[in-house]
């Protein structure tokens, strides 16, 4: 079977290499350089990072049996046709959660201490940490109340480290009362609701932190309502999809001071354009969508994702299946 990986992180790309080398499996890699399509039309299977795997994309690979993509997220997949099309998608659901919880913190810290980094102008580039609103002084995480929207596996890492921050912990998630390992997830949050209770919670937030996947129903589930509910005082945290926030509602409300600030590992359109209204605002933080991406979560992702090329080798399923596919390989 060809193998082909759409990746460009060297660290990633590096990881791959070194676990195919002792696997014996064939890998290559994609040169971004040159055009995409005519390097996979002879895939049977491609690893995927960032790329929109759409139907031309699709069509273009008769033989493609199994897209794997190297995070949770399969937005950029149109999965229903790969379904029809008889070829697996599978992800990589839990090997990151440590990592995008750690950043979710880093960026929480980063807006209540009131902090932006200041460069100096001289030619060794140096900066330093200097107060980004200068009437503002910093607070601490103690006793505010998190909103989690998402309980999921990352959800519930991030709840595990606000308590230890001392934090009172409430959260949303689609279904509240499923049972997870170690428990009820009742178990790691002071409070537990449905959905349908957001816009009641949301109010009572000091900061929202967002850990849902991209789908039809979480598309904009933020927009001008809930950031009009939300404190004047309150963050918003986003290290999931952008688009499960209204960029326009998003806007207007920083700039009117609606809420008090906004940190976002992703954004609407990547790679990110310079020159984006967002960007310019203080109290909007944006880092490049690497909150994922650690030495230790590579390791794992990695590992996740050769389990998956090997049992797809040997006949079998993968193991991280993400559809439902009615001819077997």
């Amino acid at each position: 079977m060809k193998i082909k990986a759409m990746i460009q992180n060297l660290e990633f790309k590096q990881q791959i290499a070194r676990k195919a080398e002792k696997s014996n499996i064939r890998i290559e890699f994609i040169d971004y350089d040159e055009s995409i399509i005519p390097q996979i039309q002879d895939s049977d299977i491609l690893i995927n990072s960032f790329d929109k795997i759409d139907k031309s994309f699709i069509d273009s690979c008769p033989q493609l049996k199994l897209v794997q993509q190297s995070g949770i997220g399969v937005d950029g997949i149109d999965i229903d046709y790969c379904s029809r099309k008889g070829i697996y998608v599978a992800n990589v659901p839990m090997a990151n959660a440590i990592s995008v919880a750690e950043h979710t913190f880093l960026l929480m810290l980063y807006l209540v201490k009131n902090i932006k980094i200041n460069l100096f102008n001289s030619q060794a580039n140096t900066s330093s940490f200097v107060r980004r609103q200068q009437d503002r002084m910093g607070s601490e995480l103690l006793g505010k109340t998190l909103l989690i929207i998402g309980l999921g596996v990352t959800g519930i890492e991030v709840a595990k480290r606000a308590k230890a921050f001392g934090m009172k912990v409430i959260a949303v998630t689609k279904h509240p009362f499923t049972k997870t390992e170690g428990g009820d997830k009742k178990y790691f949050v002071d409070n537990l609701y449905g959905v349908d209770k957001l816009t009641e919670v949301i109010q009572r937030a000091d900061i929202t932190s967002i850990h849902v996947p991209l789908n039809r129903e979480t598309e904009n589930m933020i927009g001008s309502d809930e950031l009009k509910l939300m404190k004047q005082s309150a963050y918003l945290i986003n290290a999931a999809r952008a688009q499960v926030v209204n960029k326009d509602a998003l806007l207007k409300s920083l700039k009117e001071g609606n809420i008090a600030g906004a940190a976002f590992d992703v954004f609407w359109k990547e790679p990110v354009d310079s020159k984006d209204e967002l960007l310019k605002l203080d109290n909007f933080l944006l880092t490049p969508h690497i909150a994922g991406w650690t030495h230790e979560a590579i390791d794992s992702i990695t590992d996740i994702i050769f389990i998956n090329i090997e049992r797809v080798l040997r006949g079998q399923l993968p193991l991280t299946l993400v559809n439902k596919v009615n001819d077997s390989l």
